[in-house]
């Protein structure tokens, strides 16, 4: 995992596994006039595309298996003691990708799970926003319930790292509220186009 370089808050460490595409080619239009691109992705963006969009749910296997051969990862998720999920953004998914990985990734290393502590009143997507607007939705929209010991080294997990906003209201959230040992953690980061 390589470390974020920019507004992650102080006391807490940030880390991904890789990016989430390598690179995007634009191939025209379709008949409806929407772009269409030739995305070639990481091998954990793959995975998480095809989870995401394509309801593939053998790709947890494949992600845990990257995650397994990672031993910066192993490494870094030694020293983690409870996982924390983001709230998902969206909804009306029936079933969660980051929920499910979340829960993957506590059974395989070991890790205590708590889906009971963020929780999110926000309804509305906020991946449009400029980064200022959805950080104010993103962290009013947030609460924390019950409690954790302060002790304890916790990680808030998200699949996709893209403006950060989440991960890091989420980590100034707790910070807040007295928690010290915050590590924030996504499978991908996205690339930021030249």
């Amino acid at each position: 995992p390589i470390p974020y370089e920019n507004n992650i808050p102080r006391g807490s460490a940030a880390r991904y596994v890789d990016s989430h595409t390598i690179r995007s080619e634009y191939m025209g239009e379709n008949e409806y006039g929407h772009p269409i691109f030739n995305t070639i992705r990481s091998p954990m963006g793959q995975c998480l595309y095809e989870l995401k969009f394509g309801q593939n749910f053998s790709t947890i296997e494949k992600i845990i298996k990257l995650l397994l051969e990672d031993s910066n990862f192993n490494d870094f998720i030694s020293n983690i003691d409870i996982i924390l999920p983001v709230p998902p953004s969206n909804k009306y998914r029936r079933l969660q990708p980051v929920i499910l990985v979340a829960q993957e990734i506590a059974r395989m290393f070991k890790k205590e799970l708590r889906q009971d502590i963020l929780t999110s009143s926000n309804t509305e997507e906020v991946k449009n926003l400029d980064m200022n607007e959805k950080y104010e939705r993103i962290q009013k929209s947030l609460s924390i319930e019950g409690q954790l010991d302060t002790s304890k080294n916790v990680l808030v997990f998200d699949d996709v790292f893209d403006s950060g906003s989440t991960l890091i209201a989420t980590a100034n959230m707790l910070i807040g509220k007295g928690y010290t040992n915050i590590s924030i953690f996504a499978l991908t980061k996205t690339r930021i186009p030249n």
